[in-house]
């Protein structure tokens, strides 16, 4: 194993960084996140709003029309409220407060996941040269700092060389 040169590997990792993170900008840039609207919410069928068609379409929107929540993903965030405030209720009431953690910590995980399952996630249409650019950059800023990582360790293997009687290379 050669030398190694910590100024160099320094700056190695921070032009890794640099490519990494400008790759990783110019790819989350090109997502378009937006939540489900409340009139929609989840339907079953074919069109939120209209059904299959023919006979069907006669009798209120047919198949797809009549199913679903009609208030979008929010109608039981209500409820998570109950617990959430039993759980600070808890917390300034008792000494023991594990279960008033539990609850509060438990109610606000499952709100984050509620509203996070209502987000809509979409790829913008981009060139495949810029989708690639995008790529490269993510690659190899990632390569270039896990390579300035590599090979330093904690004086375990030196220790180990000199226990053994090998000399170093240098």
């Amino acid at each position: 194993m050669g030398s190694r040169d910590p100024i160099r590997d320094f700056f190695t990792f921070l032009l890794g960084g640099v490519l990494f993170s400008m790759g990783a900008f110019l790819f989350f840039n090109q997502v378009m996140v937006s939540s489900v609207p409340m009139g929609l919410g989840l339907r079953f069928g074919r069109r939120a709003a209209g059904g299959w068609g023919g006979a069907g379409a006669a009798w209120g929107g047919g198949w797809g029309g009549g199913f679903g929540f009609s208030q979008g993903l929010g109608g039981g965030f209500g409820l998570l409220l109950i617990p959430l405030t039993i759980g600070v209720c808890l917390l300034f009431a008792l000494r023991n407060q594990r279960w008033g953690w539990f609850l509060v910590l438990a109610s606000v995980a499952a709100l984050a996941v509620g509203v996070l399952q209502t987000l809509i996630m979409s790829f913008q249409p981009t060139s495949l040269w810029n989708l690639l650019t995008m790529f490269a950059l993510i690659g190899s800023g990632g390569g270039l700092m896990f390579r300035s990582l590599m090979a330093y360790d904690d004086g375990k293997d030196r220790q180990d060389r000199a226990e053994h009687g090998e000399r170093e290379d240098r």
